[in-house]
């Protein structure tokens, strides 16, 4: 009797029992508080570049080996998508839209090639344990029955054997001939008795485990699904933002152009922007502002009025504020 491979029913005990080493998201969850501390402090290039520093230069290997190491390369992933994710929104607070948009678009390739390893890790551990699930029930509706066979005939030889030594039962020359034949193969039928009653509870726990493995590679699948599917939403956000704002730059240009206003690149349009106040001071809260500025300052390098509205927010003031002029002093009288 070939013995069943014990290797798989403790494969789901191992997700949850085995320790995971540290990995890139418990190195985000530690970074996180101080780069957000520096985008809230007016910080966005510094955070950009101690974001990028952070991420690794090749993408951790998906170690498919089994279920454990599956749900440790998964965290990996969420942790390597999460710096993603930071490292282009400190870009985009940078004023750097264009490379937000690289790195949200490096991010969705980087999801999808994780998909893609999940998949093939994932593949012949659900086809083996839904060939386990099957053998088991084959198994166990064969032997089942063979079990409780096995145990009633070896109860009643052996209660016949006691009787007969006990003399409550006589048997002629051919009965006793009879009880020895049966007797003697009883060693053979305990054997596999005991093969059947080894078997059986490693079986019936495959059957049971079988679900709890399959949900456990559905919910990787699903959050497989879910990176791919949030950086795609990302960098559709990003590519639309960047659209509308060349689609409206070019819009406003074409007018200039057409009033005989000579275009310098994008600073007519900073400069138009600028020059209502209300562009900078309507968004909602001084770092939303700050990225704004960052983002004209962008376009148009070295613009001197975003340059000291940024300088104002970064001392505590108001982006245009105004500078208190010196007071005349009074001259002496004669």
């Amino acid at each position: 009797m070939r013995p069943m491979p014990l290797i798989l029913f403790p494969a789901v005990a191992l997700v949850a029992q085995a320790p995971a080493p540290i990995d890139l998201t418990q190195r985000f969850n530690a970074e996180l508080p101080g780069i957000n501390q520096m985008l809230k402090t007016f910080q966005a290039q510094e955070a950009m570049k101690k974001v990028e520093g952070l991420i690794p230069a090749e993408r951790p290997a998906f170690n498919g080996a089994n279920l454990q190491t599956i749900g440790q390369s998964m965290d990996n992933a969420q942790g390597l998508l999460s710096f993603y994710r930071l490292w282009a929104n400190a870009a985009s607070e940078a004023g750097q839209w264009e490379k937000a948009l690289e790195i949200q678009d490096k991010r969705l390739r980087t999801a999808q090639a994780i998909k893609a390893d999940l998949e093939k890790a994932q593949s012949p551990i659900a086809a083996q344990w839904d060939k386990a699930a099957k053998d088991s029930q084959e198994y166990i509706a064969k032997h089942a029955s063979r079990q409780q066979e096995l145990q009633t005939g070896l109860k009643a030889l052996q209660d016949e054997i006691a009787a007969v030594n006990s003399k409550q039962t006589k048997l002629d020359a051919k009965g006793l001939e009879d009880l020895k034949a049966r007797a003697a193969k009883a060693p053979e039928q305990q054997q596999e008795l005991d093969q059947i009653n080894a078997a059986l509870p490693v079986h019936k726990q495959n059957i049971a485990n079988a679900p709890k493995v399959i949900k456990v590679l559905a919910d990787n699948r699903k959050e497989a699904e879910g990176m791919v599917k949030a950086a795609e939403t990302s960098l559709a956000k990003a590519k639309e933002v960047l659209a509308s704002q060349n689609d409206e730059i070019t819009k406003f240009n074409t007018e200039q152009a057409m009033k005989k206003i000579k275009i310098v690149g994008k600073k007519n349009w900073v400069d138009a922007v600028l020059r209502n106040h209300e562009n900078v001071t309507k968004l909602n809260g001084t770092q939303t502002q700050a990225a704004f500025l960052n983002r004209l300052l962008v376009l148009d390098p070295g613009n001197a009025t975003a340059t000291k509205a940024l300088d104002n927010l970064k001392q505590g003031k108001e982006p245009f504020a105004k500078e208190a002029r010196p007071t005349k002093k009074a001259g002496k009288k004669k």
